[in-house]
């Protein structure tokens, strides 16, 4: 039986939060809107069962059954990720696979594994596409087809743009409570994003939301840095969004976009890109000994 696993992330909760996979999604005339895995949701218990299950039937390997209920200082996740299997060449076709050790191994035609991973923007948050800055909710409502992101050729110093197709929109399953950073600026900017969102800081490093800090600066479009000044941990009730720009030419720029005005991560980066978060993505033409 031919098994093939693609490298994406599903944060497991008690209902799927924002969550999506590119593999060649692009639409013809329109971006599509993914709902991923609505129909295989698991609460943390369920996917700590569904991970068990995966590796008694040798669908994952013991790396990968530690890689998804561990985190990287060997404690358990509190939101273990967890497989979820489709048909090939069919990824609107799902199957539920079991949730508990000991139950059959068979997947049917059901053979393609993706595990994906969700972090998104609350609605009201403004992205600069081609026609100009629009919330991300209307931005998915609307469909629009053409989003600003990073050129290849931009640098730290030197920032620089080019126009995108959309690949794809993603949307929240249902309403519930998500967990959200409010980022609030020195020059009175604010950003709203999930906590394992990707944003660019100032030293050219991709990192999550979490992972960022009060005195840290995010980068503003037209290159100024801006002091993250306090962090508000706040619940948000609704629906969250995200986006991801055309991928097919592999460029890392090209999933940098702009939300409220800062550089920020595409889907890209919790998904394919994820182990590129807190790597240096974005460097300076300055020599060191000049800085």
């Amino acid at each position: 039986m031919k098994f093939t696993q693609y490298n994406t992330f599903l944060a497991a909760s008690v209902l799927t939060l924002c969550s999506f996979t590119s593999l060649n999604a692009v639409a013809a005339d329109a971006p599509d809107l993914f709902k991923r895995c609505a129909q295989d949701s698991l609460n943390p218990a369920q996917a700590r069962g569904r991970d068990l299950w995966a590796k008694t039937c040798k669908y994952i390997s013991q790396r990968d059954y530690d890689y998804l209920l561990y985190d990287d200082d060997g404690k358990l996740r509190a939101r273990p990720k967890y497989p979820s299997f489709f048909k090939p060449n069919d990824f609107s076709q799902w199957f539920r696979a079991p949730i508990v050790s000991g139950s059959s191994c068979s997947v049917g035609i059901y053979t393609h594994v993706v595990n994906c991973v969700s972090s998104c923007y609350t609605p009201d948050q403004k992205l600069l596409f081609a026609e100009g800055e629009f919330t991300i909710f209307d931005a998915v409502s609307q469909k629009i087809q053409r989003i600003v992101t990073l050129s290849d050729a931009a640098e730290l110093n030197n920032l620089a743009y080019t126009v995108k197709d959309v690949e794809a929109y993603s949307e929240s399953i249902t309403d519930i409570v998500h967990d959200i950073r409010v980022l609030n600026m020195a020059s009175g900017g604010q950003l709203k994003v999930t906590e394992n969102h990707p944003l660019l800081v100032s030293t050219g490093h991709m990192k999550t939301a979490d992972n960022i800090s009060v005195g840290e600066s995010l980068i503003y479009q037209d290159g100024n840095y801006d002091v993250i000044t306090s962090i508000d941990d706040i619940d948000f009730y609704g629906k969250v969004y995200n986006v991801q720009p055309d991928a097919s030419d592999a460029s890392l720029n090209g999933q940098i976009v702009v939300a409220q005005g800062y550089l920020s991560g595409s889907m890209y980066y919790q998904n394919e890109g994820a182990d590129l978060t807190n790597r240096l993505l974005l460097r300076s033409n300055i020599p060191d000994s000049l800085l």
